[in-house]
């Protein structure tokens, strides 16, 4: 089990991060273990998607946006099961990001448990320092390390 809790401030308002976050086909530009993505259906604010780990790795998710106050992914099947919460508080113009992650991880992954928890982990916190890059206009300061895939990380 895998479990992370990240918050900060981010000095714009929530509809300006609601923008950023609710972009979910662009989730690969702030989580960077995701390789590519696939939409299997959309029904307002509900969608159902296929997400690729590395070339192998596939996970299927189901999404509910929550205008101006999260999203909620739900991981049904795949190397990871489980919950992402994306919650945002209206603190006027002022927004409280929070990511909640609730995980349970499978396959030859598992076997690693302090390594995946790590790698999760570090993905996260870059991806809350993005989102409030982009959302206050920050020219990009974090460095980028190349992630690795599930197998890769296993032959260390």
């Amino acid at each position: 089990m895998v479990e992370i809790k990240i918050k900060t401030k981010i000095d714009a308002p929530v509809e300006k991060v609601w923008s950023i976050i609710s972009r979910i086909d662009d989730d690969y530009k702030f989580w960077n273990l995701t390789k590519s993505i696939r939409n299997i259906s959309k029904d307002r604010n509900e969608i159902i998607r296929e997400v690729r780990f590395g070339k192998t790795d596939r996970c299927y998710q189901r999404i509910l946006l929550f205008p101006k106050d999260g999203i909620n992914t739900h991981w049904t099947k795949g190397v990871i099961t489980g919950t992402k919460d994306i919650i945002l508080t209206d603190l006027n113009s002022i927004t409280l990001l929070e990511v909640q992650i609730d995980y349970t991880i499978s396959g030859p992954a598992r076997l690693f448990p302090g390594r995946m928890h790590e790698e999760l982990q570090i993905e996260a916190e870059i991806a809350v320092d993005l989102i409030k890059e982009k959302a206050e206009g920050k020219p990009h300061t974090i460095p980028m390390v190349e992630r690795k895939s599930w197998a890769d990380l296993i032959h260390e």
